[in-house]
């Protein structure tokens, strides 16, 4: 007959929760060893299944241990603390003990709430003294402008060009193989029919110009395709879990997809380009470019067992981006670094800058109002007369949200290239009214206008050398709700478009036999700001 151990002077120190913990492990531990000694030929089968289901199932748990590796530190930190209080109290009265266990309760709650913020400052004070900032002396020239909103070309592709049981991917601004700037979108299965999302592939690219004033959804505009992997597919179809499989184990422990963009290859192919974000930094997790998984279209060399285990991606890393035409010059870089990037420019007037109840030189990236995209804005743009490519632009504002002037503005290269490039317009003498504020100029400027179903949307920067100088605008299209309205617009088969000045915030309306012209667009501003600029100094 098995005893149980005799308690010793220690074992009394520990309370009845060690004990409930003790037992149970022990009574779980024998039992499942009782088990397998009995049947260890099912034993051995559930092993291996449960390994196969780790292994083939691990694009679901690794957001799980990403987290772990991005805070292992802090983890380990906050664990160790609590150890301490713990046996400090250990050999106390039983008041004391209750005391101890209360420490540790308000410790952990602490760290959850507060260690996050704290980690969060020091880890975007850090990213922004690393950052190669490169000061600009004048705004640089953008180009080729987006006439329809990415927001209403989302809309209008799955009003006019889905079938019922089709779904469209979030439109993206490319260049393609001949060197022209398009929206580029996917069509798939719907995500409302699973079986779909089962048994079919994404087998349609669209892309359309993005001078185009009304978005064309013809033939000419339109390939097929053949992805065996894709966003609204399921399971090892998906696109985010084959990247994820792609990834080696320190990859694995470091990286995340962003959403696939759909362009051309060096050969004129279409292939899909997924950003990744790399987690660095042991005691300030900070998120950077990690480089981008290139995707190809189906190979009958295919097999499913690969895709099934190993996921499916060529690895391009950050440094190697610039090997690759038709990468260089593109938006790859993932929203989250490059959101990451400009929120870090709040210490640009030194570490106290953001603090709260101080504030001083503090500047934030604006909301902007009807659901508009939110900034960055994906503009082309010629920087320090190197070539010409896709930036993303942040216009930051002061962070009192009712001061709506332009502090900043950034020019990140959406190739991942090191450097950021940025005007501080506080310092530079020039004073532009900043992009949030310019919805409420324009409904003022026609009040007859019915506001009640339409809003100026993307309101992105339009900078052109006119009237003797490089001048910032601020270039919007007004667009109607749409749909459930939840952020669905659309800009009209002919939009309105208006370019509202940024120094003196007059708003000009193009008339539409100039919408396809947007050279000719200067002309209007010219002839309705030459009284203004007449005074300028």
């Amino acid at each position: 007959m098995r005893t149980s151990p005799i308690p010793t002077e220690q074992d009394d120190d520990k309370g009845q929760l060690y004990w409930l913990v003790y037992n149970v492990r022990k009574g779980i531990t024998r039992r499942v060893g009782s088990w397998i000694k009995r049947k260890p030929v099912v034993a051995l089968i559930v092993f291996l299944v449960a390994l196969y289901s780790l292994f083939v199932m691990r694009a679901m748990y690794q957001p799980l241990v990403l987290g772990l590796r991005k805070y292992f530190f802090w983890i380990i930190m906050a664990l160790l603390v609590v150890v301490i209080v713990r046996k400090v109290f250990r050999r106390s009265v039983a008041w004391k003990k209750v005391m101890g266990s209360l420490v540790s309760l308000l410790l952990l709650i602490a760290v959850a709430w507060f260690l996050p913020l704290v980690v969060h400052y020091g880890s975007q004070y850090v990213y922004y003294n690393e950052l190669n900032k490169v000061p600009v002396d004048q705004l640089p020239v953008t180009g080729h402008e987006r006439i329809q909103p990415i927001s209403s070309i989302h809309t209008l592709t799955d009003q006019e060009a889905l079938s019922e049981t089709e779904d469209a991917t979030v439109p993206h601004f490319v260049r393609n193989s001949e060197g022209e700037y398009v929206y580029t979108t996917a069509i798939g299965p719907s995500k409302a029919y699973k079986v779909q999302q089962f048994s079919k592939d994404m087998y349609e690219v669209i892309h359309i110009p993005g001078q185009l004033p009304s978005p064309n959804f013809s033939s000419g505009y339109r390939t097929k395709v053949d992805f065996e992997v894709g966003e609204f597919l399921l399971l090892s179809k998906n696109t985010h879990t084959a990247v994820v499989k792609r990834l080696d184990p320190w990859q694995f422990c470091t990286m995340e997809p962003s959403d696939p963009i759909y362009m051309q290859n060096d050969k004129g192919e279409w292939v899909q380009v997924v950003g990744l974000t790399k987690w660095v930094g042991l005691i300030f997790p900070r998120p950077v470019f990690g480089g981008v998984m290139v995707i190809e279209q189906r190979k009958p060399s295919d097999s499913f067992a690969e895709r099934l285990f190993l996921g499916k991606g060529t690895f391009i890393p950050a440094d190697r981006i610039a090997e690759h035409a038709y990468l260089r010059g593109q938006d790859v870089m993932p929203r989250q670094v490059t959101r990451y990037i400009a929120e870090s420019f709040r210490f640009r007037r030194g570490f106290m800058a953001p603090m709260p109840g101080y504030h001083e030189g503090d500047i934030r990236v604006p909301k902007l109002p009807e659901g508009q995209d939110p900034q960055p804005f994906v503009v082309y743009s010629v920087v320090n007369e190197a070539s010409g490519k896709l930036y993303n632009y942040f216009g930051l504002e002061p962070f009192e949200e009712s001061k709506k002037g332009l502090s900043v503005s950034l020019f990140i290269p959406g190739d991942g290239m090191r450097e950021v490039y940025y005007i501080d317009h506080t310092t530079s003498g020039a004073a532009y009214v900043g992009s949030s504020a310019v919805s409420a100029k324009i409904i003022e400027s026609r009040k007859e206008y019915d506001w009640s179903h339409s809003y100026p949307a993307e309101t992105r920067p339009f900078i052109r050398e006119v009237g003797g100088r490089v001048r910032l605008f601020w270039l919007s299209t007004i667009v109607t709700r749409a749909g459930d309205g939840q952020g669905r617009s659309i800009g009209g088969s002919l939009p309105e478009i208006t370019i509202t000045d940024a120094v003196h915030g007059n708003v000009t309306w193009i008339p539409k036999d100039r919408l396809a012209s947007p050279d000719k667009w200067l002309e209007v501003v010219e002839e309705e700001m030459q009284s203004y600029w007449q005074h300028e100094r």
